[in-house]
């Protein structure tokens, strides 16, 4: 008796949730095709920045300090005898990297 009630009621939802076969297959065909084209890419990627140059002071800058950062990182694993020696190290490459760019800097005072 009970799996004529389940069967009955799964029948009876099956049928209220039928859908057109047909119109889920045309919105599902329609899809890939119908996608509009990629738009192309405002400046072409061969004319957006030439690898020849060097690069700016900002981003020169910036490399300078992620490598000490790494080095002050490193340093800070180190045993605290040597501690101080790493740190004043990753200081003075940090302050003669920033001496050589000093050319690359724009407003010159």
């Amino acid at each position: 008796m009970n799996k004529l009630i389940l069967i009955s009621a799964l029948l009876a939802l099956g049928a209220c949730g039928k859908v057109d076969m047909g119109a889920v297959g045309a919105t599902a065909s329609n899809t890939p095709d119908s996608a509009p084209p990629i738009a192309p890419p405002i400046i072409p990627p061969d004319e957006a920045t030439t690898p020849m140059e060097p690069p700016s002071y900002e981003v020169s800058i910036a490399a300078a300090a992620a490598a000490r950062n790494k080095a002050l990182e490193r340093c800070a694993t180190q045993p605290e005898a040597v501690r101080a020696q790493c740190e004043q190290e990753a200081n003075g490459a940090f302050a003669k990297n920033e001496a050589d760019l000093q050319d690359l800097r724009g407003n010159k005072e």
